[in-house]
């Protein structure tokens, strides 16, 4: 098959299941694994490089307003690629090209081409997802075999995690405005024995203030702002970290504030599981360890 990725969580996937080879065109956050890095990429975006976390959130918010996408389609070379299936999603239209445009932009080239979009919002919409996209390539059992992998691994964590005290933990998901994490990276918490009282259920990302951190009071703080390298994270954290409330609160003063990989945490793809045992190991590193995880994390307070 002529594969086309429009969102890097699909890319993972298909990868995952040994497609790689059929990957024609990825999209320009696609970065993972090293070996598709090769292939040409099919989107682009309005955003600036030098915009300050603030000023990323107001052209979101602008973008949000106007109908006016982030996101451009490279038409021209989608067309003469001639793929066979375009893997596109619908979880998020700030992160990447969602499915209206990805579908809109198909039809009006008039591709004979089958497209399959992503959903989502938790770990049974990742398995689901893998499922489909094991469908519409033909490699079904591989993805089944996937899922009860990625499964396992999952259950082992929550077994070795379950009779640990599970302190209270924040994820950042962005500076300014300050946003507190949500949806599945409110189950990766739970799941790798955090409580996650300070996470959104409903939403990606939702604001929080800072009164209502202090009333909490964090006891192990992940700064995983999406799309942040980890050094522009350390270099934003660094503007906080010394000043109230945030030096007051225990993750701080205990040295419990992690700068994490972001792409293991806001990719619905399988690597979700790398960082379940990543947090895992973070939160009870005497009850768990997680392999290779140097260069995925650094302590920062």
């Amino acid at each position: 098959m002529r594969i086309v990725s429009m969102v890097p969580s699909a890319t993972e996937v298909l990868c995952a299941l040994g497609l790689a080879k059929d990957i024609v065109g990825i999209s320009q956050d696609c970065d993972h694994p090293a070996e598709i890095l090769n292939r040409p990429r099919l989107t682009g975006t309005t955003l600036g490089s030098d915009l300050t976390s603030y000023e990323i959130d107001q052209k979101v918010r602008a973008s949000a307003a106007s109908g006016q996408s982030l996101y451009v389609i490279q038409t021209e070379l989608l067309e003469c690629l001639h793929p066979d299936l375009v893997i596109t999603q619908e979880q998020c239209s700030v992160c990447a090209v969602d499915r209206d445009r990805t579908v809109c932009a198909l039809e009006s080239m008039k591709l004979n081409t089958d497209w399959l979009s992503l959903a989502a919002t938790g770990f049974s919409g990742l398995y689901k997802d893998i499922l489909d996209v094991g469908s519409a390539t033909g490699r079904r059992s591989q993805a089944e075999q996937l899922v009860a992998e990625l499964a396992a691994r999952l259950e082992y964590v929550a077994k070795q995690t379950a009779s640990e005290y599970h302190p209270r933990v924040f994820c950042l998901s962005w500076f300014d405005p300050l946003m507190s994490a949500g949806v599945w990276i409110t189950q990766m918490v739970k799941l790798a024995g955090g409580d996650a009282r300070l996470g959104s259920e409903g939403e990606a990302s939702s604001r929080i203030a800072v009164d209502q951190l202090r009333g909490e009071s964090p006891e192990v703080i992940f700064l995983l702002p999406c799309s942040f390298s980890q050094s522009r994270t350390v270099a934003e954290w660094s503007l906080l970290r010394d000043c109230p409330p945030w030096r007051d609160f225990p993750a701080v003063r205990e040295e419990r504030v992690f700068a994490v990989e972001s792409s293991l945490f806001h990719r619905p793809g399988p690597r979700l599981v790398d960082g379940v045992e990543l947090m895992a190991a973070l939160i009870h590193p005497r009850r768990y360890s997680f392999g290779a995880e140097l260069d995925l994390w650094r302590k920062v307070a």
